[in-house]
């Protein structure tokens, strides 16, 4: 698996309940209600659309976010020595891994192995993707995405 594709993996397993548009999104309830395995495959494509259309922002902050985290081991000292070409590589692996057929692949299999606790974020990642300006989307779900990879 590249760099990249653990990243969208990363993403979707935190944010494949993510999709709706209104900045109204309800506060997250004590007890997640589990969403049907067709809505969450909606909400990851969702989430994993808005992230390829804010790629400017998107892609060096999941490397900066990665490097925090040095996941995978060693992109901390790349990215100190690098950051630059560890981001054009990043963006080179994420042409190819933000198809809408890799997407739509991705989440298929990532909705099959969804964990309770991931779901939990459904509000969390809804309120990101509502966001209008990608800075906001990026600061928003970046949090979230650094959660979920450094467990």
């Amino acid at each position: 698996m590249t760099r990249c594709q653990a990243l969208l993996f990363a993403l979707c397993s935190l944010a494949a309940a993510c999709g709706t548009t209104s900045d109204a999104a309800p506060a997250a309830p004590a007890t997640p209600q589990a969403a049907s395995p067709q809505a969450l495959q909606q909400q990851c494509v969702a989430t994993m659309t808005r992230s390829r259309a804010c790629t400017d922002q998107y892609v060096p902050a999941l490397v900066d976010a990665r490097a925090r985290l040095d996941r995978p081991s060693g992109i901390a000292t790349a990215v100190q020595s690098d950051r630059d070409g560890v981001i054009a590589q990043a963006r080179a692996e994420w042409v190819k891994d933000s198809t809408d057929e890799v997407i739509a692949e991705r989440c298929q299999a990532i909705v099959a192995h969804l964990t309770p606790e991931a779901q939990a974020d459904v509000s969390r990642t809804q309120r990101c993707v509502a966001q209008a300006e990608c800075g906001a989307f990026v600061a928003c779900v970046m949090p979230i995405i650094e959660q979920h990879l450094a467990h």
